[in-house]
């Protein structure tokens, strides 16, 4: 299920209605409700006064917002928040597109594992264009021009910022200075990779490591500059000097000083000129389905091109010469069926946000749990105090502090597995309330309040860092 948060807003109806109603005042409420509707099957506003309020929800006019609040008070307007949103929604499961500034997100998005800013990175100002933006993409039926807005519209790259990339499996789109297509700058590469996690190594092929023989686009780059001038080295460097039997049968026709010469011009042209946007899609398969979709579905629209500018006009390559686009494999691929389109949008949108802000949350959190467990285990599973419960918990507290989350879910029964403990689960209880404060949260109980499924919410972020007992 998609759900769709907006924030509230300082304009608002003088009378009591619909939530959806009150802050129809304002032109950017009415616009992220306009865009909700169209990507969301449950709609929210999160209300500085009420939290989670639900679009129908009858509300009085109020004058309330959380930029006046204090950072303590705005930790506990998001836990009610995220208690009311546990009742309607499952957040580990569930997408969230949240349409709301930095204060009301700050505390919410820890909690999420699938959610998409549309907003990020933009000023108040640029907000109301920007949702103009995405509604007419979402409106827009033509799959290459959707594909064009979609694209334009993630964090550009360069070649200096390979490393930020917090994911290792993905597609790329990339982009050349002086071609634009609708207004928009033109897609003139789409590629991925073959294995895991070597999407960063492929990228670092094409614009670092200068072997053209290691890169089919450094290849391409270099054929149309060869054949701009008719230079007769244009069929040495066809050979892949990487296949052995060639290297041993035409290795003596190698220059190699025109050879670092022409890998330097590549270099440069791809620096200065080429810019990209990636997203995440961790199965091979599917990369590189979305990938030929997604090539075939622009080479095949009769409106896509290149400018009369365009190097690639040079290329003694006629399918890249007619299709405006550095690739030679996929162009008559099936093209994206309008599902796959559906996906590529998800991935893109919701794939970036979640890799960059929740990247391997749940992973440290277990890696500083079983780094615990090992260690009690190793001191044996007999005689153990409740004070040995305490230091246990406090580890796992302060383990997962020190490694920057603000919460850990703990369960009863985990704990006493993971200490080799029997029959005490009580005392087991008793110390996991024990050890509450103040933001702390029962997630789960029963009526005896001492079953192995009790699970408590343990909030970091203001608990005093202890000495973790070895």
């Amino acid at each position: 299920m998609r759900i769709a948060l907006i924030s509230c807003t300082s304009r608002k109806k003088a009378y009591k209605c619909p939530a959806r109603d009150l802050y129809s005042e304002s032109p950017r409420f009415r616009l992220a409700y306009a865009l909700a509707k169209l990507v969301a099957d449950k709609i929210f506003i999160l209300s500085a006064k009420y939290g989670l309020v639900p679009e129908d929800m009858i509300i009085e006019p109020y004058n309330e917002t959380l930029k006046d609040k204090s950072a303590q008070e705005r930790r506990a307007w998001g836990d009610m928040v995220l208690n009311e949103l546990r009742k309607v929604s499952d957040l580990e499961r569930d997408e969230f597109i949240v349409l709301a500034g930095e204060v009301y997100q700050e505390n919410l998005l820890p909690h999420l594992v699938h959610f998409w800013l549309p907003l990020k990175g933009k000023r108040q100002g640029e907000w109301i264009p920007e949702l103009e933006r995405l509604i007419t993409l979402e409106r827009e039926s033509d799959k290459v021009i959707v594909l064009h807005m979609l694209f334009n519209g993630l964090p550009r790259l360069d070649w200096t910022m390979i490393d930020r990339l917090p994911y290792q499996n993905g597609i790329y789109i990339m982009f050349e200075k002086g071609e634009s297509y609708h207004g928009m700058d033109r897609i003139v590469r789409i590629g991925t990779h073959r294995g895991q996690d070597r999407l960063l190594k492929r990228l670092r092929d094409h614009f670092v490591k200068e072997d053209a023989d290691g890169s089919i686009f450094r290849k391409n780059i270099g054929r149309a500059f060869l054949k701009m001038t008719s230079d007769p080295y244009l069929q040495v460097w066809e050979i892949d000097m990487h296949n052995s039997e060639n290297e041993r049968n035409y290795g003596h026709l190698i220059n190699e000083e025109l050879e670092t010469e022409l890998e330097a011009k590549i270099s440069r042209y791809l620096r200065d000129n080429i810019t990209f946007v990636c997203f995440p899609v961790d199965e091979e398969a599917e990369r590189l389905r979305l990938e030929e979709g997604i090539i075939a579905s622009l080479n095949r629209h009769p409106s896509f091109g290149p400018s009369s500018n365009w190097l690639g006009l040079n290329s003694p390559m006629s399918e890249i010469a007619s299709s405006g686009l550095w690739n030679r494999q996929g162009l008559q691929g099936q093209p994206l069926s309008d599902e796959e389109l559906e996906l590529v949008k998800w991935l893109a949108r919701f794939g970036n946000d979640s890799y960059r802000n929740n990247t391997g949350r749940r992973t440290r959190v277990q890696k500083a749990e079983d780094s615990v467990r090992v260690a009690v285990e190793a001191t044996g599973s007999q005689g153990k105090t409740a004070d040995d419960v305490r230091q246990y918990i406090e580890k796992l507290l302060q383990e997962a502090k020190m490694i920057g989350e603000d919460y850990i879910d703990l369960v009863s029964g985990d704990i006493h597995k993971q200490m080799g403990m029997k029959n005490r689960m009580p005392q087991i209880c008793r110390i996991m309330y024990e050890k509450m404060m103040p933001g702390d949260e029962v997630l789960h109980t029963t009526p005896s309040g001492k079953s192995s499924t009790i699970k408590i919410r343990y909030d970091l972020r203001n608990r005093q860092g202890k000495e973790i007992v070895k």
